[in-house]
């Protein structure tokens, strides 16, 4: 998949006491950007409606990686590029950069597993999540 972009703004909840972001906001971002990244490739399905769905799906964090490379400060304009780096057959790893302008804030490596939601147990990644992953 190509790599897709996610923008916002640091407002004072993400900030600490001095203006700077707060090392959590940073996970917030990434998996907000996960999420919308899911709606433009899955349109019509959101991670509610994949959960419901006949063969329910939950897709769940199982490992994150963050190296903080530089301060973000309150209203700074955000980017989070995210693309899938290896596609597997119950797991995906996706990396995220957040970014102001040129200077790259966070550079994340996250997990995911595939999981039923009936039983909790590894699942396969559907024929039609994995060639949108793809495309």
């Amino acid at each position: 998949m190509k790599e897709f972009i996610y923008e916002t703004r640091v407002y004072f909840s993400d900030t600490d006491a001095a203006g700077i972001v707060y090392h959590a906001s940073y996970i917030d971002w990434a998996e907000h950007a996960r999420t919308e990244m899911l709606r433009e490739m899955l349109p019509g399905k959101s991670q509610s409606e994949l959960a419901e769905g006949e063969n329910g799906l939950l897709i769940l964090v199982r490992s994150i990686s963050i190296s903080y490379q530089s301060p973000g400060f309150l209203d700074d304009k955000i980017t989070v590029h995210t693309y899938i780096e290896e596609m597997r057959r119950l797991s995906c790893t996706v990396r995220q950069k957040i970014m102001r302008a040129d200077t790259v804030l966070a550079d994340l490596k996250v997990g995911l597993a595939f999981v039923s939601a009936e039983t909790k147990r590894p699942a396969l990644i559907p024929d039609f999540i994995e060639r949108a992953y793809r495309e």
